[in-house]
């Protein structure tokens, strides 16, 4: 039977585990079989998916070992031993999705100094899961003094509201990071402004799972100060709290990759803004753009993200600006006489810019490609 305080923890995590796996699945069904290139972030998206169904595991074990309710003293080595197993699985899980997103960023923003920082974020990431998830298991030493000190086992063990508060504090800091950070380069992609409120938006729902963290938080403070045999009762929170964050970041990690798949499914819905003829829009980072040129692209098949897959004709449009110098003369300036005798400008006159524009067009037979050269002087004299 399961205690009527555990019941919400029951429904709760099933249900967000179960989202998150068909996320996952159908990001992987994505990068398997309709673009066909599968990155490292899918790996640790993946491996992220299974310590999310090894820590629900646990946690119905924790139920069983008495969460949810009153537990008798013969119990709680029992609990105690479920509860140590949810931390180190629930400590991995958040660092796996945390650095799939970091990659996938790397991936994406393409910017020198975002690079750069990314891959010193990645470093810092790494130590901090090192740090979470093995302090989590060699809490106490020997370790089985976490769980079995009411039968005699001693050991020296850290302070666990210290190691718990600092983690969590680091938890939360590490997601305020992933969010800030990637936001305002988005919405400095020169994209459809559609696409860039949706990126934006997708990017930016990491916030809730910040604010999960933060309510995890408080069910901390709120477990960390009770007595001991009130804490197989307030535990129940933050089973909730921590599976729902575990989720909420891999589901958050996961939507991006879905594009390509709902591009297949739904072409319509996206493709209309890749038809639309923006002036302007190109694909590219903050900063890398080529000044002055822009191109327009238009499939009437499939895009994939990894550049293949276009099978039908493509029509590029390239525009050119061309830019002139013009200089100030006094009057009279720079006069000399002709052969005849007339006074005239140095060449002035056969210099003189067009205010009409020069179009030429170019077909290429083999690959179906109509190029405009467009000369648009900025100023006539």
């Amino acid at each position: 039977m399961i205690p009527g305080r555990a019941l919400p923890a029951v429904i709760a995590d099933c249900i967000f585990t179960s989202l998150a796996f068909l996320v996952v699945c159908s990001r992987l069904g994505t990068r398997v079989f309709v673009i066909k290139n599968v990155g490292i972030d899918d790996y640790l998206i993946a491996a992220a998916m299974l310590a999310s169904i090894g820590f629900l595991t646990i946690v119905m074990l924790q139920i069983k070992a008495g969460l949810g309710r009153q537990i008798s003293f013969l119990e709680l080595p029992g609990f105690l031993h479920a509860l140590w197993a949810t931390i180190p699985v629930y400590n991995l899980a958040l660092i796996l999705c945390k650095l799939s997103i970091t990659v996938q960023c790397y991936r994406v923003l393409r910017t020198p100094k975002m690079q750069k920082f990314l891959r010193g974020y990645l470093v810092v990431l790494v130590i901090y899961g090192l740090w979470t998830v093995l302090g989590s298991i060699f809490n106490c030493w020997p370790i089985e003094a976490y769980w079995a000190a009411t039968q005699g086992v001693t050991g020296v063990c850290m302070n666990k509201n210290a190691v718990t508060f600092s983690n969590a504090a680091l938890n939360i800091a590490t997601d305020i990071v992933l969010v800030a950070v990637p936001v305002p380069l988005l919405w400095k992609l020169q994209i459809p402004k559609k696409q860039k409120i949706v990126l934006v938006c997708v990017f930016g729902a990491g916030t809730f799972a910040c604010i999960t963290s933060i309510i995890r938080l408080q069910a901390l403070y709120m477990i960390g100060i009770a007595p001991e045999s009130e804490q197989s009762v307030q535990g129940v929170d933050i089973a909730i709290w921590s599976c729902i964050e575990i989720n909420v970041g891999i589901i958050c990690a996961s939507v991006p990759a879905l594009k390509p798949l709902v591009v297949k499914l739904f072409p319509k819905m996206l493709l209309s803004n890749l038809h639309a003829r923006s002036k302007g829009a190109y694909y590219g980072g903050a900063g890398g753009g080529g000044g002055g040129i822009s191109g327009r692209t238009h499939a009437a098949g499939h895009n994939t993200a990894s550049g293949r897959g276009v099978e039908s004709a493509v029509q590029t449009e390239i525009q050119v600006e061309q830019e002139f110098e013009m200089k100030s003369v006094a009057i009279g300036a720079g006069r000399r006489s002709d052969d005849d005798g007339k006074t005239s400008r140095d060449g002035s006159e056969k210099n003189l810019v067009t205010s009409s524009w020069q179009d030429d067009a170019y077909v290429t037979g083999k690959a179906g490609k109509k190029v405009t050269i467009t000369s648009r002087p900025r100023e006539i004299v």
